[in-house]
């Protein structure tokens, strides 16, 4: 946006803008999930990012975050115990924060633990 770190930390400080990690900030009423997903190091994936777009999504709720292969997922001051990554080798199209609607559905066909077929390149922490 090219603000200076003055600027930042004054609109932090006012609540105008949120710190989600090290030089990455988010607008006030950016949701939660997304900003989650950042703080471990990822995006919005799988179910969460269905449930991002809007699709209608029967899971449990856990956070699910792709992650590039060669990242380390932060830890979160409550742990990562309600997160799965998705380890992906080659990135899903999408934006920064959340992977495409498109994505998102391929990738709930591997994770959906009620088809038989999760995936190898997933964890849970």
């Amino acid at each position: 946006m090219g603000l200076d770190d003055q600027m930042v930390r004054i609109l932090v400080a006012y609540g105008d803008l949120i710190r989600v990690r090290q030089a990455w900030y988010a607008l006030p009423g950016t949701q939660i999930d997304a900003m989650q997903a950042c703080r471990i190091g990822g995006r919005l994936a799988c179910a969460s990012a269905l449930r991002f777009h809007g699709e209608p999504i029967a899971d449990d709720g856990v956070l699910h975050v792709e992650m590039p292969a060669n990242a380390t997922a932060r830890e979160l001051e409550r742990g990562l115990g309600t997160v799965r990554l998705h380890w992906s080798r080659h990135p899903s199209a999408g934006n920064r924060a959340v992977v495409d609607v498109r994505a998102a559905r391929r990738q709930w066909e591997r994770c959906d633990p009620r088809s038989g077929a999760a995936s190898a390149h997933t964890d849970t922490l």
